[in-house]
């Protein structure tokens, strides 16, 4: 959508996002970041193969990865300050064929998610570093590929202050932004990152349910659909007139 001109000539963005853990028609917001980056990263750890009697004569790659992995965890609980922090998940391992042989390398994915662009950027470097170091600590060779994807979903504080003031009148009750503790994901965030916006949440529980969002299971209170289309009615008559 920006690609095709969605962000060009626009002052504000807002989205509307349903959140299955507010009673239906009910409208949060959020202030800071409503959700985190998600960047992804291919690890891959070259030794060099061998028999698993002789491990003298080899480099064993799935040694190193295991130690990796284990000091990649650092950089959360040791590097980080709790108040500002990330998390970094190992989705996937894979290497070897057999029982006994020492593998020429082994491969890990996963992801990093953060809540600033600050910290954002200061994972990835943290993250490289700490492959480079255990590379030369175990003698093998790491090739990273870490690739960025969304960034944080930054709301704008002077939109907030607004749409408080607008919301709270339109639904004739106090809404008062607060902090937001998801590490999910959210694609808005491109527009976020080029002009103020914000987030929206609008309450979609069915009741006797506890869903939550993205499984196959999901049941919406589409009631959900109403005030969504009043608080965006709203906002377009105040902040356009």
């Amino acid at each position: 959508m920006i690609a095709d001109g969605a962000a060009d000539g626009i002052d504000w963005a807002v989205t509307l996002h349903n959140k299955p853990e507010l009673a239906a028609g009910e409208v949060a917001l959020t202030r800071g970041a409503s959700t985190a980056s998600s960047d992804e990263f291919d690890v891959t750890v070259h030794g060099v193969s061998t028999h698993a009697a002789r491990p003298h004569m080899g480099t064993d790659p799935i040694i190193a990865t295991v130690h990796l992995i284990s000091q990649l965890q650092i950089l959360i609980s040791r590097e980080r300050d709790p108040a500002h922090s990330a998390v970094l998940t190992i989705g996937h391992i894979q290497g070897g064929t057999t029982h006994n042989i020492i593998p020429d390398s082994c491969l890990f994915q996963g992801t990093i998610r953060t809540k600033s662009p600050e910290v954002r950027a200061a994972m990835e470097t943290s993250f490289k570093r700490m492959c480079e170091g255990v590379a030369l600590a175990q003698n093998v060779r790491v090739e990273v590929n870490f690739q960025r994807g969304v960034p944080p979903l930054m709301n704008d504080d002077r939109l907030i202050d607004s749409l408080e003031q607008i919301l709270s009148h339109q639904f004739d009750k106090p809404i008062i932004a607060q902090p937001s503790a998801s590490f999910g994901a959210e694609d808005f965030s491109l527009f976020t990152e080029r002009v103020p916006g914000c987030q929206i949440h609008i309450g979609s529980a069915t009741p006797g349910r506890d869903d939550h969002l993205h499984n196959s299971d999901y049941q919406p209170d589409e009631r959900s659909i109403t005030a969504g289309t009043q608080a965006l009615t709203r906002l377009a008559i105040d902040l356009l007139s």
